[in-house]
């Protein structure tokens, strides 16, 4: 991207640091180890409690005590960590793994091997999971069509309605949503990268799209974002969206389950999905093109997870490819370096979201409390309806009209 001013723009600096002042200046020298750390088992209640010290696993990102029993049973090359990666259909998934999440009290867990397995959950801020876990699972679906759906998730009705329902979450949606005045997918690439309303929206724009500023969450803690928070040689297992039944089949079978566990007829219960108006997620060819191309990098993190998932084959990613091909023809075969821009680099944003147990001193969650983002399942009410594959997880609110 050429010519942002913003000083918004080009350093990352995250909006919500987790650390008093004291703590960062232990950053620098934490980032080569960072990535090498592994926990060690203690009779602390979970994996993010041991990093950050005074806190809660929030309940969302908890299985019921049955689950819990089980974990306590099975070795840990036998348990599998869950990768929620948002607005990818992880919510419908999540909760027929049995986590809580957005799940109505009618929804029920899927039988066999996955969701006993799957006992711990890394979403966004929320990396409670084992080092040593045998394996990890991400759902995942393609960017655009994921960031089209984040997009309409997290647009609020009004500023009056942010400010008194959502406080958490003014500041950041306050300035994408209402500053920039963008209230489509097609606005925001209009107003946003084609012709900006102002370099401060420009700036806004390419860094949400690039995951370097913490506007929408879930373009925030993006693909690159979840990939790089894993272990070293993590072994990862994927649930593509598009393909849903298929591929849970396909891991319940890899992990030992019984084969075909779910019917060609059955879908899993949708959860986390709201009304909304389809043109508000419309975007022309052209428009789709220019996101595509801010997107780059993240389609290659995106072809990364795939590549190395254990449970799919050559045919599954060649079907995948090629409906990345419709998607972005310019972009998906790109491989890394060969992106219009360079691959961000997100050190000081994992150590501060994701967390290492070794550099997170005690009070620094409750110093950075209100800023912390584990409230933020609890945003919409939910409806236990059942839709077929690729429909799951999806979008927000139908904005109201807007004065310009």
């Amino acid at each position: 991207m050429e010519n942002v001013k913003d000083e918004e723009a080009r350093p990352l600096a995250t909006s919500s640091s987790r650390f008093a002042n004291g703590n960062k200046r232990r950053m620098d020298s934490s980032y080569n180890f960072a990535r090498r750390f592994t926990f060690s088992y203690s009779d602390k209640n979970s994996p993010y409690e041991q990093i950050w010290i005074n806190s809660r696993l929030p309940r969302w990102a908890t299985k019921s005590e049955q689950f819990t029993k089980i974990e306590d049973s099975i070795t840990p090359g036998e348990r599998i960590c869950y990768v929620h990666v948002g607005k990818a259909g992880g919510s419908s998934v999540g909760c027929s793994l049995g986590f809580q999440l957005h799940c109505t009290n009618t929804s029920q867990p899927m039988e066999g091997l996955l969701p006993q397995r799957t006992t711990r959950m890394f979403h966004a801020d929320t990396y409670d999971c084992h080092d040593d876990s045998g394996f990890f699972l991400f759902v995942v679906r393609d960017p655009v069509k994921r960031i089209q759906s984040d997009f309409l998730y997290e647009r609020p009705f009004s500023e009056v309605q942010l400010k008194n329902q959502f406080p958490e979450y003014y500041e950041r949606r306050k300035h994408f949503y209402m500053d920039c005045k963008w209230r489509t997918m097609e606005e925001f690439v209009k107003y946003g990268l084609k012709k900006p309303k102002s370099d401060t929206c420009k700036a806004r724009a390419y860094n949400a799209l690039w995951g370097t500023k913490h506007y929408p969450c879930h373009f925030y803690f993006n693909y690159q974002f979840h990939l790089e928070g894993l272990p070293q040689n993590a072994k990862i297992l994927v649930i593509r969206n598009e393909h849903l039944i298929n591929d849970w089949n396909g891991v319940e079978e890899f992990i030992g389950g019984k084969k075909d566990i779910i019917p060609p007829n059955q879908t899993l219960a949708v959860m986390n999905k709201s009304q909304k108006d389809e043109s508000d997620k419309y975007l022309s060819d052209e428009s789709k093109q220019i996101v595509c191309r801010e997107l780059c990098n993240e389609i290659v993190n995106y072809k990364k997870i795939l590549k190395r998932a254990l449970n799919l084959n050559k045919d599954d990613l060649r079907e995948t490819l090629e409906e990345l091909r419709q998607q972005c023809p310019e972009y998906a075969d790109v491989k890394e370096g060969e992106c219009p821009f360079p691959m961000p680099d997100i050190a000081e944003k994992l150590v501060n979201s994701r967390g290492y147990e070794f550099v997170v001193m005690e009070g620094s969650y409750s110093h950075n409390a209100k800023t912390l983002e584990t409230e933020m399942h609890v945003e919409k009410k939910i409806e236990d309806t059942s839709v077929g594959e690729d429909e799951g997880d999806d979008d927000g609110y139908q904005l109201p009209p807007y004065n310009h």
